[in-house]
């Protein structure tokens, strides 16, 4: 080091505190690589496929899922033939949407304030909710994964907004996993040591999930009743927890199974 065959002490005590820095660090390190990789690995499979792995996946599809979506995901960015016929697919569908009152009966119903007041609101809603763009990016990830995690947002006013925005905020994809059903769609719980990564700020996520995350930390183990009502869906086991869609959780599934 700079030619000197012996460090000084102050030199040493330097390289001691760095490396028990290095040793300690925690999920609270940061970088605009970190957050540009963990971004790019929410809904992503690496991975090159050959055809006996193909045909092992086929025949235990599943046992290993993952496989498939990893090989479908190859093909959609290295095959531009089969890239256009899921974009064929997707953009097939207009996405426009109408709304009709199902519990509004006579004329007085839809003059009453009432009704006024219930129209307004979802009227506003989807004024302030991009559903195209929203149901767009569902359609694509299903096409590609079969499954989607996301999680209803509610944004607050600012940054240039007057009103609250609502979007669905895609879930890390490979750390959910669908553990029931309820009369509205899909039940899932999700794997909280993905906040225990370098780079990851549990900030950028629903309060919800910052609750889900504490609850499992504070007694991890198992406490886990698939048959739990949605308003006590808070259930853990080892260090999963399961997500209920009354905070927001929301996944989606293709209809071939």
């Amino acid at each position: 080091m700079n030619g000197k065959e012996r460090l000084e002490r102050e030199e040493l005590e330097d390289i001691i505190k760095f490396s028990e820095g290095l040793a300690f660090m925690d999920s609270n390190y940061y970088s605009p690589f970190l957050s540009n990789e963990l971004l790019q690995n929410l809904n992503t499979i690496k991975g090159v496929p050959s055809y006996e792995a193909i045909q092992k996946a086929l025949v235990d599809f599943n046992s290993c899922p993952e496989n498939l979506q990893m090989y479908n995901e190859f093909a959609a960015q290295f095959n531009m033939i089969f890239k256009r016929t899921l974009y064929s697919y997707v953009n097939s569908l207009a996405l426009d949407l109408s709304y009709v009152c199902t519990n509004a009966y006579t004329k007085a119903d839809y003059e009453s304030a009432e009704y006024a007041k219930d129209k307004a609101r979802v009227e506003d809603f989807l004024l302030n909710f991009d559903y195209k763009k929203e149901f767009h990016n569902v359609l694509m990830n299903v096409m590609r994964r079969e499954t989607y995690f996301t999680w209803f947002r509610k944004s607050k006013p600012g940054n240039g907004n007057k009103k609250m925005r609502y979007a669905l905020q895609m879930m890390p994809q490979d750390r959910c996993m669908i553990t029931g059903y309820w009369e509205k769609g899909l039940l899932y719980s999700m794997d909280m040591t993905y906040f225990m990564q370098p780079g990851v700020d549990i900030g950028e996520f629903d309060p919800a999930v910052r609750k889900m995350y504490e609850r499992v930390m504070e007694s991890p183990g198992i406490d886990y009743k698939p048959s739990a009502p949605l308003n006590k869906r808070t259930g853990t086991y080892a260090l999963w927890a399961d997500a209920s869609p009354m905070s927001g959780s929301w996944a989606k599934l293709t209809n071939s199974r």
